[in-house]
């Protein structure tokens, strides 16, 4: 009996033995976790205001088109070359300066942003012809053509992700700017002491669209610069005439041009 008793008391403790060394050994146990890290961005986020110069490069592409009696057979070849004339592309580059407001939202690394910029341009180019030698009823012919533009705003969202201090950004919206485009053509009557002409001016603000990107660092303390691109297309003005002599009233003429601009920029910026 005391065998049989000391038999199972043996086994129990083994059993025991055996069931505590399983556990220790199964990889179950209760374990703490670490949070991860913060991500390791800038926080952008809040309102920022900012001044910026820049180089614009504008393509102007003017087009005259001469119509009614200026389509008849004898005046084709002369017709031609005062459309071409009329039609050289004014194509200029210049400064920019201005300034900027925006606001930023950030959820981690990722920032979305809404931004108001405007400035004044430094664009603006003249073609004349000189003189367009006539073999028709006509002596000779000038053409002569101005382009302008003075200021550009633009409004967009902004779409960027942090990576430490640099934030590399895209954009696209609104772009606002004027066009201011003057156009005259001049014949010449040496033998009568006259000269007809026809043409005009025309200004207008137009509403066109913007796309571009840029990249922005921050410096100490609220500090930021940034480098941005810029293409925008402020659409076209456009204009008909004719000549106020009433020997020529069939002779309408059709100007238009259209504006395209490359903006890059410099930017300093404070962020509240």
């Amino acid at each position: 009996m005391k065998k049989t008793a000391l038999i199972v008391t043996i086994l129990s403790v083994l059993g025991t033995l055996a069931y505590a060394g399983s556990a220790e050994v199964s990889g179950k146990e209760m374990k703490q976790v670490a949070p991860p890290p913060p991500p390791s961005c800038f926080d952008w986020s809040g309102p920022y205001v900012g001044l910026f110069g820049g180089y614009k490069f504008s393509s102007v592409d003017p087009n005259l088109t001469l119509e009614g009696d200026w389509e008849e057979s004898g005046l084709r070849d002369f017709r031609q070359r005062v459309d071409s004339a009329g039609s050289q592309d004014l194509d200029n580059d210049g400064g920019e300066l201005g300034g900027l407001v925006g606001y930023n939202w950030q959820s981690g690394c990722l920032v979305f942003g809404f931004e108001a910029a405007g400035g004044y341009l430094w664009a603006r180019d003249s073609h004349d012809s000189g003189t367009i030698f006539s073999d028709t009823e006509f002596d000779n012919a000038q053409v002569r053509t101005s382009f302008k533009t003075h200021y550009l705003f633009t409004l967009a969202p902004r779409f960027g992700y942090a990576f430490g201090k640099w934030l590399p950004y895209v954009t696209g919206g609104l772009a606002v700017g004027d066009l201011d485009f003057s156009q005259h053509v001049d014949l010449t009557f040496p033998r009568e002491g006259r000269i007809a002409s026809e043409g005009g001016e025309e200004r207008q603000t137009n509403a066109g669209w913007m796309v571009g990107g840029g990249l922005q660092y921050a410096l100490c303390g609220n500090w930021s610069i940034r480098a941005q691109y810029q293409y925008i297309d402020l659409g076209n003005i456009q204009f008909d005439s004719n000549f106020r002599n009433p020997d020529f009233r069939d002779f309408p003429a059709h100007h238009d041009v259209q504006l395209r601009e490359h903006n890059a920029s410099v930017a300093i910026m404070y962020q509240f």
